[in-house]
């Protein structure tokens, strides 16, 4: 066989395929996994819109002609997917970049959409047909790369249910147009739940990769009015924040802490919805703001002494370096994190710890010199920004011997009197600290024993009146009610930490958020929001401590994330309504498979009782036994002192021998009577119990026609067979 030959076998075409079910499943997989890619960003409303249209079309023609392809389509179609090549390498070649895996995913995305437009006019065979569905499976892979939240898991299942029933058409075709029972598909579909879920299971958490160029992108950008400005959350998206008012609005985001200062006296009610989503290597707090100078009810980010400006501009360009700020370390474990923006917001740039470059698409950014990041424009929903943070992960045994073996430049003096700063005394605060601490060495000591003593005497809650005016937060929260937010019971252990002169500041951002198995993002809601405190550490920088909120040391795995929602799901589900809804179901499974398996007929029912009584009183029922042999030989199992029920067994036969033969039956309450009087033998047949006398050649069952239904698979002789006799 030459090259030419093999080309033709190879492009022959196949048996035509008939099933339209098959055709439509195969229709929905590609327009499914086209829309899903579309709605990811991968394609243009456009070119998606229009990719679906013509597939629709495509595979309407192709079914049309499935039984006489028209002449020379391959060739055409061959020379369209070969221009899509050509479109797609000089694409690639003028606007990719080495490690940019997002510059090339969407002409991918186009390619293969292009492919199954041009494969959907010529589909007529079922390898044709299959080969979509395989396509589609590229296609959803493409939008799962660009996927950042849920509404992607819909297309998931609704593309695997048009999966399903395109592989069980495709089987039930190659079996000669064999029909697939529904119990087949519904073992098929949770066959494959099972693996999907054991393939989830077995994946490792997720970790980025630094090779890749990191992706950055602005939406609704305005420049700022003036430079370092905090702007953001209005419906211009370059309105000033403001702090919040007990009656008035709430701030960014509402959040207080995102508003410059931040007032610990009113705390705003946070809602759930997504604020942002986050791709990150661990865990952490995502910091936006942190504060030195503490007045009683508010916390300031004030210049350094000496320093006129709080604000330094960076404007060297995507990437920014950032230089570490005052009293950071730069050393610990390296960390991308990559902002997904859902919600208006202020320019504020989250980060993890100490951020050394951020993937921002501005001309620039602005830093204080304690490290609050902000752009400088606005940014609304859609943005995206990448920073790569050092992240200090100093163990407590490091943190224990600071003092002694500390490394790296200590604080200066007059930076450290900032983080010492109080407004006025505190002798109870400071009094009730050095009681807490009495027993602790080192700073490290210290802290935790605050920490430990804040979690057991205070109480989180958000129900509490906001202060007055001068009230200071520290003396109500600790000496009064210990009722109290984040806010206020951070500020108060940032407090009682200065008061034993160990530095100590402010910070505001938000937890991590639950964790996405499905997208490898955390999703983090507006009630996330929080403040913690951060204590200064020679040779480690600023470590954060959290009496109200724990955060993970790594990325959690798919498997303790499902084991997390399902122990969670269940917790929820009340046990009493639940087990009395299965108990229901169960009842009512029984009756009906109870009712399908009763014999038909009046006649079938009672033979189906006296067999059961005849076994119930120990006698065996002969190959080649007539019904009324065996009621006879039932009769005679009684004992002289206990007579057989009335009517007997022989009766019952009797009568249900003529029903079947064709007869005619009794009346409705005669056939009533007889049936309870059948049942009622079978309840009582094990009083019967005798030695067996084997089967006997008992009268035989006279009449002709159908015989009764017996509930044995062996049919007795005589019973469905026409008989010598009289009609009995």
């Amino acid at each position: 066989m030459n090259v030419l030959d093999a080309v033709k076998q190879a492009n022959r075409p196949g048996a035509p395929e008939h099933s339209v079910l098959f055709r439509v499943a195969a229709t929905g997989a590609v327009v499914t996994s086209i829309i899903a890619c579309w709605t990811a960003g991968e394609l243009s409303a456009a070119v998606a819109w229009s990719a679906v249209v013509l597939v629709i079309v495509g595979n309407a023609l192709s079914y049309r002609r499935r039984n006489r392809p028209v002449r020379f389509l391959k060739l055409v179609l061959a020379l369209a997917v070969v221009l899509a090549f050509v479109w797609f390498f000089m694409t690639v070649a003028a606007r990719a970049s080495a490690g940019d895996l997002a510059s090339v995913e969407g002409p991918l995305a186009v390619l293969f959409t292009i492919i199954q437009v041009t494969h959907a006019f010529d589909v007529p065979s079922r390898r044709d047909l299959g080969f979509s569905l395989a396509g589609s499976a590229t296609l959803m892979a493409v939008a799962a790369a660009q996927s950042v939240n849920d509404v992607f898991g819909l297309y998931v299942v609704v593309w695997g249910g048009f999966g399903l029933v395109g592989l069980l058409s495709m089987w039930g075709s190659q079996a000669g147009g064999l029909r697939i029972r529904p119990f087949g598909a519904v073992a098929a579909a949770l066959c494959a739940l099972a693996i999907g879920v054991l393939v989830v299971v077995g994946l490792p958490a997720p970790h980025a990769d630094s090779s890749f160029i990191l992706p950055s992108s602005i939406a609704n950008d305005l420049p700022l009015s003036q430079a370092a400005s905090l702007v953001g959350g209005g419906p211009k998206g370059s309105e000033p924040v403001h702090a919040a008012t007990p009656n008035g609005r709430t701030g960014v985001g509402g959040f207080l802490g995102f508003a410059g200062p931040l007032d610990t006296a009113v705390r705003a009610s946070l809602g759930s919805q997504v604020v942002f989503r986050v791709r990150a290597d661990r865990p952490t707090f995502w910091v936006a703001e942190t504060f030195d100078r503490w007045s009683g009810q508010s916390w300031v980010d004030s210049p350094p002494p000496g320093k006129l400006v709080a604000w330094r501009a960076l404007d060297s360009g995507s990437p920014f370096l950032v230089p570490s700020p005052l009293g950071e370390v730069d050393r610990g474990t390296a960390d991308y994190q990559t902002f997904y923006l859902v919600q208006p917001g202020p320019n504020l740039i989250f980060h993890a710890a100490n951020a050394s470059e951020v993937w921002f698409p501005s001309h620039k950014l602005y830093e204080s010199p304690y490290g609050t990041l902000r752009a400088g424009t606005s940014m609304g929903p859609g943005s995206v920004y990448t920073v790569y943070s050092t992240v200090n992960t100093a163990t407590p045994a490091q943190l224990k011997a600071a003092p002694i073996r500390g490394l790296g430049p200590a604080l200066p003096t007059a930076v450290r009197a900032d983080f010492l700063q109080l407004p006025h005394a505190y002798p109870r605060v400071a009094a009730l600290a050095r009681k807490i601490t009495a027993h602790a060495t080192t700073p490290y000591a210290k802290v935790i024993a605050l920490e430990r003593w804040m979690g057991a005497h205070t109480r989180y809650t958000l129900t509490i009146p906001p202060l007055t005016q001068g009230q200071d937060t520290v003396t109500q929260f600790l000496l009064v009610s210990r009722r109290g937010y984040c806010e206020q019971i951070s500020t108060s252990l940032a407090v009682m930490l200065r008061t034993l002169g160990i530095p100590a500041r402010e910070a505001t951002g938000y937890v991590p958020g639950p964790y996405d198995p499905l997208t490898d993002l955390y999703t983090v809601q507006a009630q996330d929001a929080h403040a913690w405190v951060q204590v200064w550490f020679p040779g480690y920088g600023w470590q954060s401590f959290d009496p109200t909120a724990t955060v993970p040391l790594a990325n959690p795995s798919p498997a303790s994330v499902l084991a997390h929602n399902v122990r969670d799901a269940l917790a929820k589900v009340p046990v009493v309504p639940v087990v009395l809804g299965v108990a229901a179901v169960v009842v009512v499974v029984l009756v009906v498979r109870r009712r399908r398996r009763r014999p038909a007929t009046w006649a079938g029912r009672i033979t189906a009782e006296l067999e059961r009584a005849a076994q119930r009183a120990g006698l065996e029922v002969g190959p080649g036994e007539t019904l009324s042999a065996l009621a006879e030989r039932l009769d005679a199992q009684w004992p002289p002192t206990a007579a057989p029920p009335d009517p007997d067994a022989r009766r019952l036969a009797a009568l249900a021998e003529r029903a079947a033969y064709g007869d005619g039956e009794p009346d409705r309450t005669t056939k009533s009577d007889c049936l309870h009087a059948a049942r009622r033998l079978r309840h009582t047949a094990r009083r019967a119990r005798r030695k067996d006398p084997g089967p006997g050649t008992g009268p035989v069952s006279p009449g002709g026609g159908p015989p009764p239904r017996r509930s044995s698979p062996r049919q007795p002789a005589g019973v469905g067979t026409p008989s010598a006799g009289g009609d009995g």
